[in-house]
């Protein structure tokens, strides 16, 4: 009798296991191109709402497009939508009962990891923190989170996918409605037995589908692009310039979410880098920002270049780097800018030797002040080479290569025999 339970407890276990690792995503049918769609309720949206995808109410309003924007198509109680509800029914239920899968708490995040398989909530489940969503390196895992009750994601919230996790594989069901709150970041694809509302700038990659209930937005970003969220912050300018002794560094921002701060970040080889300064920014704003920082004393540095990039970092500790810039310890006087090899035997072999770096307009005139070439390049300090195509190889004679960098002007001279 006891091998006998003990056979019976085994087959019930490999049973489960075998259960959970032949689960399947549901089949969306025709709401896979749809990134928010409710079958029954209204759908409205207020202020600069993203979407990438189509959107869309089979028994409902839509409205707050404009000033919102999508980039597929709208689907308003006609043919289209008609069928999609079938389908979002459809998915929802292929996801079966709520006693199938491994029993979670009813508090999800707060630096939680889960590898792929099948998960139960038995109620209403709540989100704080981070979830992470961890696919070992396998980007087809399948996650399913079922929850017997509505799910609230808190401010700030993070569902993140690390180690080759796919959004694409996230499936949420979820037998109430669903708040995702403000600046909170969701992934995945929720199947809702109720309302849906994304709170001021929460972000959702993936797809908010509902079976019964009112699709709310504000300031949000939904989208089901392959491509990835956009960052948080949006760097439109990023610049450094020798002033007076002092590096000045100054960048702006088209918006911000979840912004905690700036960090100014110094080096003097390209490679190592220090925070040398920190600057707050903010949390949240549609609104442009100018920011400016000086590092007050350039002699320090044991180099004649340095360079500096920003280290942003979200609230929740995640981090984005700006391309580099340079500034020059000393200021320069001039370009002091000279051509080689001057005579010169080789037409198209010329070559401009600068102490400085940076962008400039470079125009070649001849002897009667014809311009026989002109270019923008990015020049290094030291030789850079002169790009002159066979059709504007020089002939003998006197000519003058003009050399522009900002306000600095110089005038080189130089010979071909």
């Amino acid at each position: 009798m006891k091998i006998l339970i003990l056979l019976a407890l085994t087959s019930g276990g490999l049973l489960s296991s075998i259960h959970q690792s032949c689960a399947q995503a549901p089949n969306l049918g025709l709401a896979t191109p749809f990134a928010l769609f409710t079958s029954i309720g209204d759908f409205n949206n207020t202020g600069a709402t993203a979407v990438t995808g189509n959107i869309g109410t089979n028994a409902g309003v839509l409205t707050g497009f404009p000033p919102g924007t999508f980039t597929g198509t709208k689907h308003v109680v006609d043919s289209v939508s008609a069928d999609v509800a079938k389908d979002v029914d459809a998915a929802y239920n292929s996801l079966a009962d709520f006693t199938q899968g491994s029993l979670l708490g009813t508090t999800l995040g707060s630096g939680q990891m889960l590898t792929a398989g099948t998960y139960r909530v038995g109620t209403g489940a709540s989100l704080t923190g981070v979830l992470n969503l961890n696919g070992e390196g396998d980007a087809n895992a399948l996650f399913i989170i079922k929850i017997n009750g509505p799910l609230s994601a808190a401010a700030l919230s993070n569902v993140r996918l690390i180690n080759a996790a796919a959004w694409e594989n996230v499936y949420w069901k979820v037998s109430g409605p669903v708040t995702i709150g403000a600046n909170a970041a969701f992934k995945g694809t929720i199947l809702s037995n109720g309302d849906i509302t994304l709170l001021a700038n929460a972000a959702l990659q993936g797809r908010g589908l509902s079976r019964l209930g009112v699709i709310t937005l504000d300031n949000n970003v939904a989208t089901i692009s392959a491509a990835p969220m956009p960052l948080p912050v949006q760097l439109i300018s990023f610049t450094a310039e020798h002033r007076n002794g002092t590096a000045l560094v100054r960048w702006a921002t088209a918006s911000e979410l979840k912004n905690a701060y700036f960090a100014v970040q110094s080096s003097v080889d390209g490679r190592q880098y220090r925070t040398v300064g920190r600057v707050s920014g903010h949390a949240t704003t549609t609104t442009p920002q100018a920011y400016a920082w000086t590092d007050a004393n350039l002699e320090r540095y044991s180099a004649s270049v340095v360079y500096y990039r920003l280290k942003q970092v979200d609230s929740d500790s995640s981090s984005h780097y700006s391309s580099v810039r340079t500034v020059t310890t000393a200021p320069i006087a001039g370009l002091r800018v000279s051509v080689y090899p001057s005579p010169s035997r080789l037409p198209c072999n010329l070559h401009i030797d600068t102490e400085q770096a940076g962008p400039a307009t470079l125009r070649l005139t001849n002897a009667l002040g014809r311009v026989v070439a002109e270019r923008q390049l990015v020049l290094v300090m030291g030789s850079n080479p002169l790009p002159l195509e066979p059709a504007t190889c020089l002939s003998s004679g006197l000519y003058f290569l003009h050399v522009e960098q900002g306000a600095l002007r110089q005038t080189v001279r130089l010979v071909r025999e």
